[in-house]
């Protein structure tokens, strides 16, 4: 892994009682050393000893070194001065000790997940191939950027990609099978909440409602770099006025996490800090993307996906009927209803409609029998 300084706030040691641990141990230190010169002397037979030889005699001494009580109140005073005034020089004073002990073990950097090699991308993307094959042009966008990433030596990184396609076609399990093969830490948003915009910026101090955004909130959880958002049904983003007549748009709220250079040295409205967003992965959904505002299509690949056919979805069935540990006679079932199914209904399946039949037929098969 690679650390990438991801928070703009001085590495400051701001724990009293560690300060006061600190200088506590320097003080005493200090005597030893003053001690063992002043009792080596500076005469002809002190040039034989060199400094560390002081070192050792110093950690023989123990009298006359010993931390009292007086020394104790004016270390401890001298340690809480020194913890305000780095709280202050490293601008988070506004923050509560409990939210800046949130951020500080990262403020050295965060750790990021690094591409391996192009074998490495090459066989992580023919396994997503094979499990989702109507997501080809998905999986190529990610192989691609994968294998990018890899040559230069860079952490994981997938640009920003608006996947368009009917509903139900698995756009965002497709999304959460990328993050689980890469092992970086996945976030979701629905935009179509009328807080979504919220959810994902975070909302200012000061609210009742105020907490950092899912993007800020899963890089500290995990101490990770690089997570992979998905953003569902971007097509359906609302905005929300509140009662004074301020408007909040979700698409304004994407456009600074998406747009390199504000991403880059992004301020974070619930922490008041900046925050480098730039290594995100940003995955989009969408039924229709001609409803996507321009601002954030023209910052995405905007990617194409085609409706799933009935024996993509009976593929799909007989491998997820082995993870569920279904019967063939069961498994078989599923089959027939997928081939029958549209016909009955009159209208197209969808993977949510495997998913309940394969859940049923668990249900089923775990079922008791009267007798």
């Amino acid at each position: 892994m690679k650390r990438i300084k991801i928070i703009d706030v001085p590495n400051y040691e701001t724990d009293p009682k560690v300060i006061v641990k600190q200088l506590s141990t320097f003080l005493e230190d200090f005597r030893k050393k003053k001690v063992a010169i002043d009792l080596i002397g500076d005469d002809e037979r002190s040039a034989e000893f060199n400094v560390s030889d002081i070192e050792i005699f110093g950690d023989e001494l123990s009298d006359g070194v010993e931390i009292t009580y007086r020394d104790t109140f004016r270390i401890t005073s001298r340690a809480n001065k020194l913890a305000k005034n780095r709280v202050a020089a490293a601008g988070v004073s506004h923050l509560k000790r409990e939210e800046y002990d949130r951020q500080e073990p990262s403020l050295a950097g965060m750790q990021a997940i690094m591409a391996k090699d192009q074998s490495w991308a090459d066989e992580l993307a023919a396994k997503l191939h094979a499990d989702m094959p109507w997501m080809a042009r998905a999986t190529e966008y990610a192989w691609h950027a994968l294998r990018r990433s890899a040559e230069r030596g860079e952490p994981v990184r997938i640009r920003p990609v608006i996947l368009n396609g009917p509903p139900g076609i698995g756009k965002s399990v497709w999304a959460r099978s990328l993050a689980a093969a890469l092992e970086i830490p996945y976030a979701d948003v629905d935009a179509t909440k009328g807080a979504a915009g919220m959810a994902l910026v975070g909302v200012e101090r000061g609210w009742g409602t105020a907490q950092a955004g899912r993007p800020v909130d899963v890089m500290l959880s995990t101490k990770l770099a690089n997570p992979l958002i998905v953003v569902d049904e971007i097509c359906k983003a609302k905005s929300i006025t509140s009662n004074k007549g301020t408007s909040y748009s979700f698409g304004d709220a994407l456009l600074s996490l998406l747009e390199p250079a504000t991403a880059k040295a992004w301020d974070c409205p619930y922490f008041r800090v900046r925050f480098d967003m730039s290594h995100i992965s940003w995955v989009l959904t969408s039924n229709n993307v001609e409803n996507v505002s321009e601002p954030v299509r023209n910052r995405c690949q905007v990617i194409e996906i085609p409706d799933v056919t009935t024996e993509q979805l009976q593929e799909f069935a007989l491998k997820k009927g082995v993870d569920f540990g279904l019967s063939e006679a069961s498994v078989e079932a599923v089959l027939m209803a997928l081939d029958q199914a549209p016909l009955v209904t009159g209208r197209r399946l969808s993977l949510r409609d495997v998913v309940r039949m394969l859940e049923r037929a668990e249900m089923m098969e775990g079922r008791p029998r009267l007798q």
